[in-house]
């Protein structure tokens, strides 16, 4: 026999799926106090006070449940609302602490910052599998942040994919000591998308927290 799927059966019907208990609602504490009205004693009648406090519990579920519902739909507007907030930073620069370089259409900016001044800096920068496709070295930089541009090529002047990269950076002193450097990213934003109830910035498919920006162009 062929049922409507197409699929192949061997006339035997499944048992049906198993659920587990769930949790009473309004309209099953309606109908249970119901119930109880119904099956009660007529020469020994609930307790005005105990029916009184059944009613005021239910009362309590029902306000509940609709606060409930009113919370829910007041924090999906406001997702709502954020996630248009962030529409118009579509196509803005922004800047984050991370080291990663966009590659578009020319050179390709990034930047980073010297906890002092540095006899050598070396930025290696690795495609997606972490290989390395270009190293870039500056000479005698002072403390603080510095910009640095990549020309989108590797070792041999072949010209890379487009796309988001990341770079090792490392710097050293005049004596040969390590040097603390921190990289930056220069990223455009190309869309907006929530993620567990959160609105992020998109760079590609990299998800950026709003948060984590520290420059806006």
């Amino acid at each position: 026999m062929i049922d409507v799927a197409g699929l192949s059966t061997t006339g035997t019907t499944s048992a049906p799926e198993k659920t587990g208990p769930r949790a009473l609602g309004q309209d099953d504490f309606l109908k249970l106090l119901v119930t109880q009205l119904k099956n009660q004693d007529p020469l020994n009648p609930t307790d005005n006070t105990e029916f009184v406090s059944q009613l005021a519990q239910f009362s309590q579920l029902e306000q509940s449940a609709k606060q409930a519902q009113l919370l829910q739909q007041s924090l999906d507007a406001q997702t709502a609302s954020l996630q248009f907030t962030l529409l118009p930073m579509i196509g803005r620069t922004v800047t984050i602490g991370r080291p990663l370089v966009q590659l578009g259409e020319g050179p390709a900016p990034f930047g980073y910052t010297l906890e002092k001044n540095a006899a050598k800096v070396l930025a290696s920068i690795q495609d997606e599998q972490g290989q390395v496709v270009r190293t870039l070295e500056y000479r005698d930089r002072l403390a603080g942040p510095h910009t640095a541009q990549w020309d989108g090529k590797d070792q041999n002047g072949v010209q890379m994919p487009k796309g988001l990269y990341r770079y090792v950076i490392s710097a050293t002193d005049a004596e040969g000591q390590s040097v603390k450097v921190e990289g930056r990213a220069t990223l455009t934003v190309s869309g907006v998308r929530m993620e567990d109830g959160q609105a992020k910035l998109l760079v590609g498919d990299l998800s950026i927290d709003p948060s984590a920006i520290v420059e806006l162009r």
